[in-house]
């Protein structure tokens, strides 16, 4: 699964281009190529993780490729879930509306 580059990596490629290539290289291995975690879980743990900071880009974004790579609504739901079990409700609340479509 290849995805585009997020601006804040693009921000490198000119005056770092050794950075920026590497930064891509690993970044496009460790989250959308299969190891020892398939894609979709990758996708889904960086999902939560974006949730947890409070990171609205990101849960929206990470929210639809875990979507692209198989996972369900139920599984997303499931995440928040686990975030609030662990981490009490503001992070049911802000991942929530993910699933109301904003």
């Amino acid at each position: 699964m290849a995805v585009s580059i997020p601006p804040f990596l693009q921000v490198f490629e000119k005056n770092n281009p050794e950075f920026y290539h590497a930064t891509v290289e690993l970044r496009q291995k460790v989250m959308y190529e299969p190891g020892a975690l398939d894609v979709k879980t990758k996708l889904l743990i960086a999902f939560a993780l974006d949730v947890s900071k409070g990171a609205l880009d990101g849960v929206r974004l990470l929210a639809q490729r875990a979507r692209d790579a198989g996972a369900s609504e139920a599984e997303l739901e499931e995440v928040l879930m686990l975030l609030y079990a662990v981490g009490g409700q503001q992070n049911l609340s802000f991942g929530a509306g993910v699933l109301r479509g904003e």
